[in-house]
């Protein structure tokens, strides 16, 4: 069996032409929003490398211990944050089943303040 021929991949000059002018057009667009960006002060550019310490460096290894223990102490931070914020919708989540109006967490704080002060104010 003869094996058909692909599609041909010939296109007008027209085709071709308007298809370089929208090229260029939006080529054009671009560099126009980066000066804007740049004007703006939003920088889209490379990252710099960290050059990192140079071995002629006094107490290197006690510098880089440091910047180990404070990427540490970072990630704790993250972590026990991570933690509470489960927490609150844990709870909040809690308090919506129950049948709480609460949408936020800090709406639903305010509301258990504001019925601790009026329980203390019947108190007295």
């Amino acid at each position: 069996m003869v094996k058909k021929k692909g599609k041909s991949k010939r296109t007008t000059l027209k085709d071709k032409y308007k298809i370089q002018t929208r090229v260029t057009e939006h080529h054009r667009k671009q560099r126009k929003q980066n000066k804007r960006d740049a004007k703006n002060g939003k920088h889209s550019g490379k990252k710099q490398k960290d050059p990192g310490i140079p071995n002629s460096w006094p107490f290197k290894q006690d510098l880089l211990k440091e910047i180990q223990q404070a990427k540490e102490r970072q990630a704790q931070k993250e972590i026990l944050a991570k933690k509470e914020k489960e927490d609150q919708l844990r709870q909040l989540q809690e308090h919506q089943k129950e049948g709480g109006s609460a949408r936020t967490y800090a709406q639903m704080i305010a509301m258990s303040q504001q019925k601790a002060a009026e329980f203390e104010s019947k108190k007295q």
